[in-house]
């Protein structure tokens, strides 16, 4: 991931969240709600390769809920056929865990539970996998940090994670809006605009991007990637058409 917070064109990244072995999109990360996409999910990474996806997101759904390990081997699999790099998130509370998914071939893991219940241990996780490949998770409901797929709230805001974070040696911050995240209403550029200036650190965004202007108001923002799930998946447009749109704003 290149240094800085405000490289160019920013990476539009299609997401692939894994729960009982399928592709499924949630509405706010709720279980039950949304809809299954594939029974292969790793039909569903390949074709987003295919179609020119530079980064994958991939999260393992039933580990952040519960911490169960079901998904592992599909998760690995996806990792292992993919050429592009693939960032991956859900349930990484163990060292081990962090680095049986960077082994296997994943560029970066998304810390998000054990980065706020125990932030001062993700030093062990940054001298065992390399700061180089973890990414703080900042998942926000109503400006407040929520774990444990997001069915837990945390004191204090994402900010002080934020302030906390920078000083480390980790490579970007996950910002996640739970409130919009799958619903496709659109975002709160002015949030994303004080994450992103709070940080020199990349930020990547997730949650109710709607939109090619919600894209471009993200680009604008300052964000490096952009995490883009349902929109791609009901058709509102293509990865062909979002990054020809961020490119050429970066033109």
């Amino acid at each position: 991931m290149k240094e800085g917070k405000r490289p160019q064109p920013m990476k539009v990244i299609p997401s692939v969240d894994i729960q009982d072995g399928k592709c499924v999109k949630l509405v706010q990360g709720k279980p039950g709600t949304g809809r299954e996409i594939s029974d292969d999910p790793l039909k569903v990474a390949e074709a987003w390769e295919a179609e020119g996806a530079e980064i994958l997101h991939v999260v393992d759904l039933d580990a952040a809920f519960t911490g169960s390990r079901k998904n592992r081997e599909t998760v690995k699999k996806i990792i292992r056929s993919l050429r592009i790099p693939v960032e991956v998130g859900g349930g990484i509370r163990r060292v081990e865990d962090a680095r049986e998914l960077v082994e296997a071939g994943a560029r970066w893991v998304i810390l998000g539970t054990v980065a706020v219940e125990r932030p001062q241990a993700i030093s062990v996780f940054l001298n065992r996998v390399g700061g180089d490949r973890v990414i703080v998770a900042l998942d926000s409901r109503g400006g407040r940090v929520v774990t444990r797929g997001w069915t837990a709230e945390a004191a204090g805001s994402p900010f002080n994670l934020i302030r906390f974070f920078t000083r480390q040696e980790v490579a970007a911050f996950l910002y996640t809006d739970v409130n919009v995240e799958g619903t496709l209403s659109g975002l709160d550029t002015g949030l994303v605009r004080k994450v992103v200036d709070s940080t020199d650190k990349p930020v990547i965004y997730a949650g109710g991007v709607s939109s090619l202007q919600d894209l471009l108001h993200l680009a604008k923002a300052g964000v490096w990637g952009a995490v883009v799930g349902r929109a791609l998946y009901e058709g509102v447009f293509t990865l062909k058409e979002a990054k020809e749109i961020v490119r050429n704003a970066a033109g």
